[in-house]
């Protein structure tokens, strides 16, 4: 569940332009306050569009314009400004049967 300091679900709607989304570890969130103080760096980070932050679980799913941004700079947007390590998830690939 995404959660908000106050424990209201929160998700950024997408708005109307190209997006892409990149799924991020988030480490070191310890309360739904870090989730909520990391989705606010997200929706200040230009060219974010949308994004969820999930504790428990320290995921952050991140909706962005990838002629405005690259995941890179949304991993330095959260590392410069929370205390947080983030890297890219990458789903394993799935076996075709």
């Amino acid at each position: 569940m995404a959660v908000t300091s106050n424990g209201n679900s929160v998700k950024q709607g997408v708005k109307q332009e190209k997006a892409e989304t990149v799924k991020l570890k988030v480490t070191g969130m310890t309360c739904a306050g870090c989730a909520s103080h990391v989705h606010k760096v997200l929706s200040q980070t230009p060219g974010v569009v949308g994004s969820t932050v999930e504790y428990p679980g320290d995921i952050a799913v991140v909706d962005y314009n990838p002629d405005k941004t690259k995941p890179q700079a949304i991993i330095e947007a959260i590392e410069k400004n929370t205390p947080y390590t983030v890297e890219v998830v990458k789903d394993k690939a799935r076996k075709k049967s």
